[in-house]
């Protein structure tokens, strides 16, 4: 039996949630109920899901808009956002009007112990979901959230090279914090793991000769990613050459089907608020730092390792097809 899933996502700022979504749609193993967008213009991440969607071959998956402001910050987006993806003819793309906080609890309490929610970005709202429905919890057969830091890589001079504080938990500390907390049954695949599964240039080669309309959707969001890639290095202090094609959302859309991608460990994991000088702007401020393991009974699935060689070649036969 297909596994349910749905996928909340902030689709268009980083090349990857394209990706994750492509990656459940040519999954024979995944029954895709829906995809819903979170963080900012969540009009135009709906129109840019709706577009992978059908290049896909998945009309009829609904696509619903969802939390744009976060529980508490402000979004502040940055990216392609849609460039290679939307074209003029899509500016007018239809999505359902249902919204996707209505949508999740709606999907979850209908179909009672198999849905699995996966989080690629903030996840404000699951963090609505659970306030508005604490039931999704008991209901729900599994949340996992591409989100936090847990062990930040440290190459062999000693140098740090992935952030100590990670993007979707910091973009609404208050709903990570609600959800983190929460008896929602979860696993966490934090960026530090995630940064290990670059895609190999022979890989991207592979994408780019193929003439799978899916492929070629791959291939046009690859040919415009490295360079803002890189300014977003460059931005938070990170060395330049440590830039490269992750796979950080399909990774984590993966282990719905293919829990054998990662090793885990059970353990608390907390959403801490602390001051810390923050290095690209050098000032104190009161942010999430990371995730926290805490001397207190196991709360969550971290992933801790991953398969880099077998998972990016299973991406690439994925979006290459048949």
């Amino acid at each position: 039996m297909a596994h349910k899933l749905i996928i909340d996502t902030d689709i268009g700022t980083y090349y990857d949630d394209a990706f994750a979504v492509l990656l459940a749609s040519r999954s024979p193993e995944v029954e895709l109920l829906g995809v819903t967008t979170v963080y900012g213009d969540t009009d135009l991440r709906a129109r840019i899901a709706r577009k992978v969607l059908n290049v896909a071959g998945k009309q009829n998956v609904p696509v619903c808009k969802g939390i744009g402001k976060p529980l508490q910050g402000n979004a502040l987006m940055f990216g392609f956002e849609g460039e290679k993806i939307l074209t003029e003819s899509d500016k007018d793309a239809k999505y359902s009007d249902e919204h996707a906080v209505n949508f999740i609890i709606r999907t979850i309490m209908e179909n009672p112990g198999e849905v699995t929610v996966v989080t690629l970005g903030a996840v404000s709202n699951l963090a609505a979901a659970y306030v508005m429905e604490p039931a999704i919890a008991k209901n729900m057969k599994e949340l996992i959230m591409m989100a936090g830091v847990v062990i930040p890589i440290v190459d062999k001079k000693g140098v740090r090279r992935s952030p100590i504080e990670e993007y979707n938990f910091n973009n609404d500390p208050l709903a990570a914090q609600i959800v983190v907390n929460s008896d929602i049954p979860k696993t966490m695949v934090p960026i530090d793991v995630t940064l290990q599964i670059p895609l190999r240039p022979e890989q991207v080669d592979r994408i780019n000769a193929s003439k799978d309309p899916v492929a070629r959707l791959v291939s046009d969001i690859l040919s415009v990613w490295p360079p803002q890639e890189y300014l977003i290095y460059l931005s938070v202090g990170i060395p330049t050459e440590h830039t490269g094609l992750w796979l950080h959302d399909p990774l984590t859309v993966a282990l719905v089907y293919d829990r054998s991608f990662c090793e885990f460990a059970r353990v608390h994991i907390a959403a801490e608020f602390a001051p810390t000088v923050v290095e690209r702007d050098m000032v104190i401020k009161h942010d999430i730092l990371r995730t926290l393991p805490k001397k207190l009974p196991a709360n969550m699935n971290l992933a801790v390792k991953v398969d880099p060689d077998r998972f990016t070649d299973h991406f690439t036969e994925r979006m290459v097809g048949p």
